[in-house]
């Protein structure tokens, strides 16, 4: 069953992404707003700039037919005019033609013809051809001024039909604008929709990766905290052993002390007895008592060299005590050792979550010392130069080649090997935990 941590939703990473991601929204927004703007303003200038075209050729082509039906005015007008002259000189010459003292009178008169029927029928003629004039001009005028008012007629109709023609070519024009620009309008907004999704995804995909790493986190810090609590446990333990296991040294090397000041106790005993025996015997008479005499100085010698032998076997057990302690120690820390690598073990994380972890930045490196007393920065980088490793020859190599990772829990910092990794030299990382022995050991 899956552990379930309690995560901080107020973190300050998570409220980052969200900064991050309304301004990365805003950005968006401007953009295509800013986009949307000027292609409304372009779209509508080239709206009113086809309208003033329109207008413009509107205007040019009014003037023009006004300039046409102008000028057939003037037509007309002469026409009027040319009619009236010729009225006018009708009745001039019919008033010279009937004058009864004119020269046309005198000239019949000399004739002898005044007066006479021919006269008459002379005053009918020149009137008949008066008014046959005058009708001739006004028949003249009023076809003239019938072809001048259809051809004013003709041109405001073609001027109307061009004029609708324009507005035609304006309005279509301005249909074609409106529409492009309809559609271009759509385009940037769909664009703009799928930005803002792209970013909405974007900043989701963060801000589960700011969650997945707060559970890393977590997982590591429970880790630790179990590592610590075990190792702690282990090693009350083995102090408990060794405090026993020094308390039973100390007792064994008092025995050997003890047996030996008795036995040194006893000897001396005896020599005293043998002493005050031969004072005795040589009070008594020493010449006599030689014999038992000399027996007692042999004794004296047998029991220095008991004494000296039992010297000699004291000093044996405390050296044998000396090395049986020292292997004992050696044996303890070996147990050690293995015990910390078996605590240490069950809290390796085996997810893959390099990219989830913030990676060390130093160049230095620094020293850090394996949890089983060796130098581990040292180490570390001579066996990722002997894999194969390529510089940066520090901490931050292992890091970024995906070897070690680093956590910081209760003010220190852990690097852990990866068990299942390979890195982006090609070394794969349990050639390196093979070698330095970071398998699941944190570096403190």
């Amino acid at each position: 069953m899956a552990t379930t941590y309690n995560i901080n939703y107020d973190d300050a990473r998570f409220q980052q992404v969200e900064e991050e991601k309304q301004e990365a929204l805003d950005n968006v927004n401007n953009t295509y707003n800013s986009m949307i703007n000027q292609s409304d303003k372009y779209y509508q200038d080239q709206i009113q700039a086809a309208q003033d075209y329109s207008t413009t050729q509107q205007q040019i082509q009014q003037q023009n037919t006004d300039l046409q039906i102008e000028q057939i005015n003037q037509q007309k007008d002469q026409a009027a005019k040319d009619y009236t002259k010729e009225q006018a000189g009708s009745y001039v010459d019919w008033q010279k033609q009937s004058n009864n003292y004119g020269a046309k009178a005198e000239q019949m008169a000399a004739q002898g013809l005044a007066g006479s029927g021919y006269s008459e029928s002379s005053q009918v003629s020149m009137y008949n051809q008066y008014q046959s004039r005058i009708t001739s001009a006004r028949e003249v005028y009023n076809k003239a001024v019938l072809n001048y008012d259809n051809s004013i007629k003709e041109a405001q109709l073609a001027n109307n039909s061009k004029l609708a023609e324009i507005a035609y070519q304006a309005l279509q024009t301005q249909l074609e604008l409106s529409l492009q620009g309809f559609q271009y309008k759509n385009t940037l907004l769909q664009a703009q929709l799928e930005q803002q999704q792209a970013t909405e995804d974007r900043y989701y995909s963060r801000w589960q990766d700011v969650l997945n790493q707060m559970n890393t986190e977590n997982e590591f810090n429970e880790q630790i905290r179990q590592y610590e609590q075990n190792f702690a446990e282990q090693q009350r333990q083995f102090n408990e052993e060794y405090a026993f296991k020094e308390k039973e040294f100390a007792e064994q090397k008092r025995q050997y002390e003890q047996d030996y000041n008795f036995k040194i106790k006893q000897f001396n005993e005896q020599i005293r007895q043998f002493n005050a025996e031969q004072d005795r015997l040589i009070k008594q008479d020493a010449i006599k008592n030689k014999l038992e005499v000399q027996e007692l100085e042999l004794k004296k010698k047998q029991i220095d060299a008991s004494i000296e032998q039992t010297k000699k076997e004291y000093e044996l057990a405390l050296k044998k005590l000396a090395q049986d302690q020292a292997q004992w120690q050696a044996e303890y820390n070996l147990k050690a050792k293995k015990a910390a690598a078996t605590v240490s073990s069950t809290s390796t994380i085996t997810k893959d979550t390099t990219s989830k972890v913030t990676k060390d930045t130093s160049t230095s490196g620094g020293t850090v010392t394996l949890s089983n007393g060796k130098t581990g920065y040292s180490d570390a980088i001579s066996a990722y130069k002997s894999v194969g490793g390529t510089s940066p020859y520090n901490a931050q190599g292992l890091l970024d080649n995906g070897l070690v990772k680093k956590v910081t829990y209760n003010g220190k910092t852990y690097y852990y090997g990866v068990a299942a990794t390979t890195s982006s030299v090609g070394v794969t990382a349990p050639s390196i935990i093979n070698k330095i022995g970071l398998a699941g050991l944190p570096l403190k």
